[in-house]
């Protein structure tokens, strides 16, 4: 009890000194800045499971958990997403606003990239497929910021956190993950499409691992 009052008598002393009257003083609920309880959205507050308290955060090196992305999301400032996930395990859902380029198809495609100021966000479908690689890469290449989100999409979805259908070019009669070949015969999957002029052009994921394309809709076979 001696101990606590003059740890409070110090502490007093210590704020006349150093003028910090104002800092400890009551604040005016009304004053500007001040946050209004009642306009608190507790649905904007990224869930908090087990062993999600020490979840990598913005200063880790190589990774960043589940909570951080999606205050980072909920606030507008979400980073660059990176699905490198098949086409036909993206076209269930993802994360908002990602680009889809599978496995390390990115090594191939860094105009597809932001730029190396940006945050980069990878995520596979479990966080331990090729996202730890991948991050690692695009780091060692200038993408300082590049980070794999730990628990990849299993995690994001686990969480009910946002996500949403990859769309294609409205004008586009095939659908993202969709099986079709190439003029030549070779198999692959529907990756993205676009409008050029009056001609939808569409990107395949090949079965041998590669992107390839544009191609016209109208050379592909079902």
């Amino acid at each position: 009890m001696v101990k606590g009052r003059l740890k409070s008598v110090v502490r007093r002393a210590a704020i006349r000194l150093m003028g910090m009257e104002f800092d400890t003083e009551a604040r005016d609920p009304a004053a500007r800045g001040t946050p209004d309880p009642s306009k608190f959205d507790e649905s904007k507050i990224p869930k908090v499971v087990d062993g999600s308290g020490d979840t990598p955060g913005p200063n880790h090196k190589e990774n960043i958990g589940r909570t951080w992305v999606s205050a980072q999301l909920n606030g507008g400032v979400a980073p660059f997403f990176l699905d490198i996930r098949p086409p036909n395990e993206a076209a269930a859902g993802t994360l908002p606003g990602a680009t889809l380029l599978p496995k390390m198809a990115a090594k191939e495609h860094l105009e597809m990239l932001p730029d190396k100021s940006a945050r980069v966000t990878i995520y596979d479908a479990t966080g331990e497929q090729e996202s730890e690689e991948l991050a690692a890469w695009l780091r060692e290449q200038g993408w300082g910021l590049a980070r794999r989100l730990q628990g990849g999409y299993a995690e994001w979805m686990e969480h009910g956190e946002p996500t949403v259908l990859p769309t294609l070019a409205s004008e586009a009669t095939v659908r993202i993950g969709d099986s079709v070949n190439t003029p030549t015969g070779e198999a692959g999957q529907v990756l993205s499409a676009s409008l050029d002029g009056a001609t939808v052009q569409i990107n395949l994921w090949l079965d041998t691992g590669t992107v390839a394309g544009p191609f016209s809709e109208g050379d592909l076979g079902r």
